[in-house]
């Protein structure tokens, strides 16, 4: 089950609760600033479940809320006779296959693909000098995605879906994309981030204490 709230409520409840509960015009962190440190804490605490999971299980496992499936415009790219789009992000510091969970071509009134084969860039010279099953195989080189049929057949007027775990956007308006137990992290790390970058006071309730002052 997803979280579902925007990234503007989200700022606008961090900021609440710097300011115990009221806004306050001395509160000089802007939300550009808030959201920063929010797409800072979102892939942490994401690879930290991922890694939890794959210790208890043996496999990844990714909250289904984390995941996003693209349409994406293919174009030409003649140095290497390959195709390409721009990734929605940087993938994520994961392994090859978890980064992406799916991608495949899709032609109108053909229906889906075959999921693409994902090769690791530096595996490309030596997998080209293999035999390689019929499909789309694929790198990433930042944001970016390269594809090259298995026969150089022609991607013109194919459509690229790409399945990815998302973990930041640059639109206020959007809802996040959180399952449930990735919040309260998210939140106390944003929170710890904007105390300890202006050294915000507060106040510190320390119970059981002897009355009165001591000198010596």
């Amino acid at each position: 089950m997803a979280i579902a709230f925007t990234y503007g409520q989200f700022i606008e409840r961090i900021q609440k609760h710097i300011n115990d509960g009221f806004q306050n015009s001395d509160f000089k962190v802007t939300s550009n600033e808030i959201q920063l440190y929010i797409n800072a804490a979102i892939p942490s605490v994401m690879k930290a479940q991922m890694y939890e999971n794959a210790k208890v299980f043996n496999v990844f496992e990714v909250p289904e809320a984390y995941l996003v499936t693209y349409l994406l415009t293919l174009t030409r790219y003649t140095p290497t006779n390959e195709w390409k789009a721009t990734l929605p992000q940087t993938p994520l510091e994961l392994p090859t296959g978890y980064n992406i969970t799916d991608a495949y071509i899709t032609q109108s009134g053909l229906g889906r693909g075959q999921s693409i084969i994902f090769t690791k860039t530096k595996r490309v010279p030596y997998r080209n000098n293999m035999p390689k099953p019929a499909g789309v195989f694929a790198r990433i080189n930042g944001d970016t995605i390269y594809l090259q049929s298995w026969n150089g057949t022609s991607l013109l007027n194919q459509s690229l879906y790409v399945e990815m775990p998302i973990s930041r956007t640059a639109n206020l308006t959007d809802v996040m994309n959180l399952p449930d137990g990735a919040l309260e992290p998210i939140f106390q790390k944003v929170v710890a981030s904007i105390l300890d970058r202006y050294k915000i006071p507060n106040d510190q309730i320390l119970d059981n204490l002897p009355a009165g002052n001591k000198t010596s």
